[in-house]
């Protein structure tokens, strides 16, 4: 994507940034875009994850149209679509595919989703965010598209030119994606805070629309199955979007020394992670 990499020294960080290209200003992405959000829900709402997505799209451009793509099946999805109408004042439509298929957020059916609703709608970009959910479906859906997406992203500058780490993280990478459409990135949510909600959001509610499945191409699903979802019951905030985090390393030379950093992040109020090979 980039044909040279200047290298700058930062405060503490370097930033990679990809040579520009002339006849693509910033200016270029002013153009009409249209976004669609993968979005995931629990319980009847949608996760604050998905919120951050939304955010994300709708600092893409000002002439951008925001759509959420929900899947699902039931009661639950229907109440999660009229929570994702009124959740965020760029949202354009709330999009819902309702299929015993997405009762699971399995990556066969959804990346089959995704490209339907791409075929249907020709957006410009899909976003998804960069945890488990937006890390299992994108990439599938991405190459049914065959489009190399852009992952990790902390910093949109433009329609198609964004900042991403690397290195583990001790460096940026100004990156312009210069690819066929659909843009597809995954965006870390911690990086695009969602704001409150105010309460005149609530009579500005987006409009719920149904996909046609019709000519859903079902040939790659149930090539895996689901089982069962494993969780903690525990008031400390998701790994993927808690603004604190506490970890270790091998100085706690044991499982059993973990409940250290387990203490601590429950006084905190932040998640706790230790490195796969200490613990």
């Amino acid at each position: 994507m980039a044909s040279r990499l200047l290298l700058k020294t930062l405060s503490k960080r370097h930033r990679i940034s990809s040579t520009p290209f002339p006849f693509l200003s910033k200016s270029s992405g002013s153009r009409s875009a249209s976004t669609l959000v993968l979005a995931e829900h629990e319980g009847g709402s949608i996760k604050a994850q998905s919120l951050s997505a939304v955010v994300a799209a709708s600092s893409i451009g000002e002439n951008n149209s925001v759509s959420m793509l929900l899947a699902g099946s039931g009661s639950s999805l229907l109440k999660a679509a009229e929570s994702a109408a009124t959740c965020h004042p760029s949202l354009s439509q709330v999009l819902v595919a309702d299929s015993d298929k997405f009762e699971y957020p399995l990556a066969e059916p959804w990346s089959k989703l995704v490209q339907l609703v791409q075929q249907q709608g020709g957006y410009s970009h899909v976003i998804a965010t960069s945890g488990s959910f937006g890390k299992n479906i994108l990439p599938r859906a991405a190459a049914l598209l065959d489009i190399s997406p852009v992952t990790d992203v902390v910093e949109i500058i433009g329609s198609h030119q964004f900042v991403r780490p690397i290195y583990a993280g001790n460096a940026l990478c100004t990156v312009r994606y210069t690819g066929a459409s659909p843009c597809m990135l995954t965006v870390r949510s911690t990086s695009f805070p969602v704001p409150p909600v105010s309460g005149d959001l609530k009579s500005d509610r987006a409009p719920i629309s149904q996909v046609d499945l019709s000519t859903l191409d079902e040939d790659s699903i149930g090539k895996s199955r689901y089982i069962k979802l494993l969780s903690e019951d525990t008031e400390r905030p998701d790994l993927g979007s808690a603004h604190i985090v506490v970890t270790g390393g091998r100085a706690l030379k044991s499982a059993e020394n973990f409940k250290l950093i387990e203490k601590l992040a429950e006084k905190l109020g932040a998640a706790g992670w230790c490195y796969p090979c200490c613990c």
